[in-house]
């Protein structure tokens, strides 16, 4: 083997292993800026007043976790300033639905009735 063959082979494998750098750093960046999207909005949208919640006229089922990143007492607001709203805690998090879906289900099923 002569030492261009090996070169060539050395620059072919940083090229492959620079794209996957790449390709990693770009998925990172990516999810951390989707990741930052969702907590801004969780954080300040939507800023929804309570009087406007008494305005819904659906069925409605207010669900989240005993341990939720929204404040209990929010989520109690919330379910109070709805008219005919059910709540519903679920022993978890804020990702009830995934975590647990079994309980989540069931809770909504038994909403529809």
């Amino acid at each position: 083997m002569n030492l261009s063959f090996i070169a060539i082979i050395i620059v072919s494998d940083s090229l492959k292993m620079s794209q996957k750098i790449v390709l990693i750093y770009g998925t990172i960046i990516e999810t951390a800026k989707r990741n930052a999207e969702m907590l801004g909005l969780m954080v300040n949208d939507p800023n929804v007043k309570p009087k406007e919640l008494a305005a819904i006229k659906a069925k409605t089922l207010v669900i989240a976790g005993t341990k939720d990143m929204v404040k209990d007492s929010h989520t109690r607001l919330i379910a109070a300033s709805i008219p005919n709203a059910e709540l519903v805690l679920l022993k978890g998090d804020h990702f009830i639905a995934a975590k647990i879906p079994q309980e989540f289900n069931r809770a909504v099923l038994d909403f529809l009735g």
